[in-house]
């Protein structure tokens, strides 16, 4: 194929209104970012752009010869800024005339700015930043007669206006969550209805924490719960074989459903189940993807592929591509999902935290049981590998035009704590662990009196790149909140051309959220754009071939699909071409046809292209594209990844990309480097591979250094380590997605013992790198970095050594470093006294008692240490540095006896350190420890007074009663208390006690004592009993022990009426704030805003109303029926209603705002109307809340009304 036929097959993908003809000799630039060249701003598309930092940078055209010039047409990307700049022409070069300085005043599209009249042979246009920055982002320079004009829809210079619709509706597609749009423009939704139900959510089921976590692979769940829950009463029995058991998990159904609009009247109205999913260990059916006549679907534990085998349109053949996903119950929600398309002609899917064992057919294994992670596979469904790991919950990917993956991953629910945006790279850790979700179910605590370590929260993981950050992980890009649903990108001509770059995800909310993702070194950063209002609880989104928005609905009993659209004239000009192609039959299609679709403004209409010429191993036909000079950018990305895809069956097929190493556009060699590390081991078979390789690791541009050192590593090329250890040691030790490029390139290029002799190495992030690559290696060569002065070092050394899997060879080593004085990182030190207890030796035990004598490191340290041996011959099985679970074997118990006695001089001079130890004794009943610690009793601290009575009583002590009576008389309240619970044990008469009590003024003690007086045989007890019944049936009863003496009463099988109002007082507001806070189940600060913890204050983004001065709004009447029935007290603007008027019309929305007067209903278009009450015949409210008498005791619940009434 000739050049000419080439260059007009590559422009006839862009629409222009007008043909002027090019009359433009030379553009050039002040400065630009790679891949943002001056060239992009003369294409006349909104999708590409010049971008330059530095207030007053310019670009200029030069015309072949001179041309009048009254006006200029500008369109500058992030439109929402507002710009400064000026016009300047010249005749030549030498004297310029310029205007004043201009605003670009937030105007998108291509804004026409007019001058004086004049002759120009040049013209130059310079921007002084915009109210955000100091960078120059223009997409579109058009000079009227000089170049073609901006493509329909790009001229206007007002916002676009969206336009929302309810596309389909029906009871079947009810709380659908991911959603895709096939090229014919029909919708497949996944319909969760086990999710929480039949797919059981830990966070209702925690005494089951320690089990869970036990688990390793999705089979061992399975054999449990076929085991365990045999006759558990809280299964219903939903097969009505009348026994609870496993079985009742697998009536509950989900189901992906075909939506079609047969009839073409712009509805989805024909429904059709593709395929239901209810084993006892399915998840929920969260992930979909339609790619021409194939479907996949993510419902764990399977991944499946669905084909159309008998040609009538229909996917009905399945199998199962992997499975082995999901391997803890974990939460609901964290679910296989994420299903999309790359341009590498590769499916991609992502798994929530839950963890997998994934064996693929051809024979590897990938293990993680407490990470997520991102998997792919080719089209046909083969060759299925991890791809990135470590995401908690990145429910859905999506690419950008330049084959980048980027995911909104959900944060871990503690305070303080926001979710992250992730580049997803290949082998990038994003460092969530399943187990930190469950941290406080340690058992270590009980002894060591001090809260559980947090590696999420106390070293900061969730936060962007800092100099101390962890190195084996790849920090996000960036946090924000609250916690996202679904995410798509604009394949280019969705929706109007100034978000043709956009990626839009939601959050569960009456709204789509819009970013943009911009290069910086070898990552990137993002921008927050406008929301786009409308819609309702919006959950998975996808672009359909109309160039529409398309979003799934989760929540109520109303299934709905909305679409989000624009007006028209705002609407992409390429929207009606990429709506013909994308439906056509590209094995129809020709070879021109083909190489067309290229350079097409479309993504999915390039893929359609590239993936037929691929499939038809047509080699020649990308190679002709890709060595074109007139081809566009992206259709020369396209061709590369097209041989990219051949060379995975066919390694010397990359030969093709000899001359595109040498391209002046960094992106162009960034994607050879890239494709090539897909070949790994075929290096002899593409001539010069390595030298590219080495050529491009040399180049100046941050992305081509990072595919290139990634590719090196792949292909194990030894040459290259000095240049990776240079990389390191430099670009590495300012971007860590290239220090991520140089430790996989390391981990390639030389052997773990080679990576070990780097640690005397002089920088530290050549030391950090070689580091997390033998760590990746699980190589205990790593120890040779512990003998490092810098505890950053020894700190990721230790990470290496300890954490998830651990490296068991190098624990000893680790734990050698407590003989080491002056140490004071506490992730360190944690990590170091932990791996002595691990190693359970004696000289280990000898280790940790020598460091407490040296009376060094914090207070939590010691805490830590005396914990550990008070623990040492019963351990806890959830790990006390990352709860992980570990099961150690029994140890004796003599030698920890005898290191406590040896100790003891010490923990008596220590307050602490004797808290711990009177702890250890309630905990583990060990008489001999007890021995010392209550004397002088009377002058200890009540918080010590009660760990001696707790202690006393859990060895049975003789000795109990002297001090039971001692405590009686304490001037604490909480000592007196806890002795009341031992006074009947320590033989203390209890039946006057009680009565005194109930006697007094005040209601401190009398909850428990009514409990205690209900068990009480004596003729008195009962009937002060009865009298405080009758007290209850008359109203009489004091509210704060209502609820205590209600369920006295119903233990005694005696009937009183059970009203919201027992939880209205008497409970207690320190426990309260610490469920808002804190509970893994309730997650009330996920949802809401208290002080400066939370989601914002905004009601655009905040899921639930503040709760800041909560108590001054609202009586403790309606926080309980806030708590107990959320749906019937909703504040104004978080429920969605579903109505009826009495004329017959059904309305849904969000309820905005309820008065005598009117209800403001928010439409899922965004528009909002109003209705008088006596309008209403009828309506649903649903609160996105879930009811808290499910997750809450009742005292929780009444201890959490306290601390919202006391929030003023």
């Amino acid at each position: 194929m000739n050049r000419l036929t080439i260059l007009a097959l590559c422009l006839t993908a862009f629409i222009c209104t007008c043909t002027a003809s090019a009359k433009i000799g030379s553009i050039s630039s002040s400065k630009e970012q790679p891949g943002n060249e001056a060239s992009q701003a003369f294409d006349q598309s909104a999708s590409t752009r010049w971008s330059a930092q530095g207030q007053g940078a310019w670009i200029q055209c030069e015309f072949e010869a001179e041309s009048e010039v009254a006006e200029v047409g500008i369109g500058f990307q992030s439109a929402e800024r507002n710009y400064a700049f000026k016009l300047g022409t010249s005749v030549d070069g030498e004297k310029w005339e310029t205007t004043g300085r201009l605003q670009s005043q937030s105007r998108s599209g291509v804004v026409t700015y007019k001058i004086t009249p004049r002759k120009a042979r040049l013209l130059r246009l310079t921007v002084f930043g915009s109210n955000e920055n100091d960078w120059a982002n223009v997409h579109t320079i058009h000079i009227p007669g000089v170049t073609a004009g901006p493509a329909s829809g790009q001229n206007s210079d007002t916002k676009p206006e969206f336009v929302v619709t309810e596309w389909a509706t029906d009871p079947s597609i009810a709380n659908t969550v991911a959603i895709s749009v096939d090229d014919k423009g029909r919708a497949y939704v996944t319909a969760a209805r086990r999710r929480k139900q039949s797919s059981l959510d830990i966070r209702n089921h925690q005494d089951l924490v320690k089990k869970d976590l036990s688990l390793s692979t999705v089979e061992e769940r399975r054999a449990w719960y076929r085991e365990y829950l045999t006759g558990k009463k809280w299964i219903p029995d939903r097969n009505g074989d009348g026994t609870r058991n496993w079985k009742d998990l697998t009536v509950q159904k989900d189901s992906v459903i075909r939506v079609a609009d047969e009839d073409g009247d712009g509805k989805g109205e024909t429904l059709r189940t593709l395929d239901e999913y209810h084993t006892e260990v399915t998840g929920i059916a969260a992930g979909v993807l339609a790619v021409g006549s194939d479907v996949f679907v993510a419902a764990e534990p399977d991944f499946l592929r669905y084909q159309d085998a008998d040609g009538d349109g229909f996917p009905e053949r399945r199998r199962v591509v992997a499975t082995g996903f999901q391997v803890h119950m974990g939460q609901g929600g964290h679910n296989l999902s994420g299903v999309t398309l790359g341009p590498d002609g590769r499916v991609y899917w992502s798994l929530g935290d839950k963890g997998h064992y994934v064996e693929t057919k051809e024979g590897k294994v990938y293990h993680q049981p407490n990470s997520g992670g991102i998997f792919r596979c080719e089209l046909d469904g083969s060759q299925v590998e991890r791809y990135s790991s470590g995401e908690r919950n990145a429910q859905e990917l999506a690419f950008d035009l330049h084959g980048n993956l980027f995911s909104m991953d959900n944060d871990g629910d503690y305070p303080g704590e926001k979710e992250r945006a992730l580049y997803i790279t290949e082998g990038s850790e994003h460092g969530w662990r399943l187990n930190w979700q469950w941290l406080r179910k340690q058992d270590f605590t009980r002894i060591s009196g001090i809260p559980a370590y947090n590696p999420w929260m106390d070293e900061q993981l969730f936060l962007p790149d800092r100099a101390d950050h962890a190195a084996y992980l790849t920090p996000t890009i960036g946090n924000f909140g609250p916690g996202p649903c679904g995410f798509t990108a604009n394949p280019g001509t969705a929706l109007s051309p100034d978000l043709s770059d956009c990626f839009f995800m939601t959050n569960q909310q009456g709204q789509v959220r819009v970013f943009r993702f911009i290069e910086k070194g070898a990552a990137f950063e993002f921008e927050e754009q406008a929301a786009i209002k409308g819609g309702r609880s919006n959950t998975g989104l996808a672009v359909g071939p109309d160039g529409a928005l398309y979003s799934a609905c989760y929540g109520g009993s109303k299934g709905s699909i909305f679409r989000f659209d624009v007006t028209k004239e705002h609407q992409h000009p390429a929207r009606k071409e990429t709506q013909e192609i994308l439906p056509r039959s590209s094995e129809e299609a020709t070879r021109n046809t083909l190489q067309a679709w290229l350079g097409h403004p479309d993504q999915r209409v390039r893929m359609k292209g590239q993936f037929e010429l691929a499939r038809r191993e047509m080699r020649t036909a990308f190679k002709e594209v890709l060595d074109e000079k007139s081809s566009s950018r992206l259709a020369r990305l396209h061709a590369i990844w097209g041989i990219g895809q051949i060379s995975r069956r066919s390694p010397g097929a990359l030969t093709l990309l000899n001359q595109a190493w040498s391209s002046s556009d960094p992106e162009i060699i960034a994607q050879c480097a890239k494709v090539a590390g897909d070949i790994p081991g075929h290096t002899e078979e593409v001539e010069g591979l390595g030298k590219h390789l080495l050529t491009a690791l040399a180049h100046k541009s941050p992305r081509v250094q990072f595919f290139a050192a990634i590719s090196l590593g792949k292909h194990k090329i030894r040459e290259a380590a000095p240049a990776l250890i240079e990389l390191a040691a430099n670009e590495g030790s300012r971007d860590p997605y290239l220090r991520h490029a140089a430790m996989m390139g390391l981990k390639g290029a030389l052997t773990p013992e080679q990576l070990a002799e780097l640690h005397n190495h002089e920088h530290r992030t050549v030391r950090l790198a070689a580091i997390v690559a033998l760590r990746n290696l699980k190589a205990p060569a790593v120890s040779s970095f512990l003998e490092d002065k810098d505890e950053l070092i020894l700190l990721e050394a230790a990470r290496a050594i300890h954490d998830d899997q651990s490296i068991p060879e190098a624990l000893p080593a680790l734990s050698r470093l407590l003989d080491r004085p002056g140490l004071t990182n506490e992730a360190l030190m944690r990590r170091v006294i932990n791996a002595a207890f691990r190693v359970g030796s004696y000289p280990a035990l000898l280790r940790i008692e020598a460091y407490l004598k040296r009376n060094e490191g914090s207070a939590k340290m010691k805490r830590t240490a005396l914990a550990s041996l008070l623990w040492w011959s019963q351990p806890p099985v959830l790990d006390a540095v990352e709860g992980r679970y570990r099961k150690h074997t029994a140890r004796d118990s003599k030698p920890v006896n005898e290191a406590v006695t040896r100790l003891k001089p010490i923990i008596m001079a220590d307050n602490e350190l004797r808290e711990v130890l009177l702890n250890g004794v309630s905990v583990r009943g060990e008489a001999s420890w007890l021995e010392g610690t209550s004397e002088h009793f009377d002058k200890l601290a009540p918080a010590l007074q009660v760990k001696v009575l707790e202690g006393l009583a859990r060895i049975n002590s003789p000795d109990l009663r002297k001090f039971v009576e001692a405590a009686l008389s304490s001037d604490d309240l909480k000592v007196q208390e806890k002795a009341r619970d031992y006074a009947s044990k320590a033989g203390v008469p209890m039946l006057d006690l009680l009565l005194s009590i109930l006697e007094k003024e005040g209601s401190n003690g009398k909850g428990k004592a009514i409990k205690q007086l209900a068990n009480e045989k004596d003729p008195r007890a009962k009937s002060k009993f009865a009298a405080l019944v009758e007290e209850f049936r008359q109203g009489k009863a004091a509210p704060e022990w209502k609820l205590e003496l209600w369920q006295a009463a119903r233990a005694r099988e005696i009937q009183l009426p059970e009203t919201p109002d027992l939880l209205e007082y008497g409970g207690d507001a320190q426990r309260g704030r610490e469920i808002v806070f804190n509970h893994a189940a309730s997650q009330c600060i996920r949802c809401h805003k208290l002080g400066k913890e939370g989601g914002k204050p905004s009601a655009e983004i905040t899921i639930g109303p503040e709760l800041t001065s909560i108590g001054k709004l609202r009586d403790r009447r309606h926080l309980v029926a806030s708590l107990l029935t959320p749906s019937s007290e909703i504040s104004d603007g978080f429920g969605t209603v579903v109505l009826k008027t009495t004329e017959g019309e059904e309305i849904s929305g969000i309820l905005t705002k309820k008065t005598n007067l009117f209800w403001t209903i928010t439409l899922a278009t965004g528009k909002k109307r109003n209705l008088r009450p006596d309008e209403i015949s009828s309506h649903i409210l649903v609160s996105t809340m879930p009811p808290m008498g499910s997750i809450l005791k009742p005292e929780e619940i009444r201890d959490v009304v306290e601390f919202l009434a006391g929030q003023k």
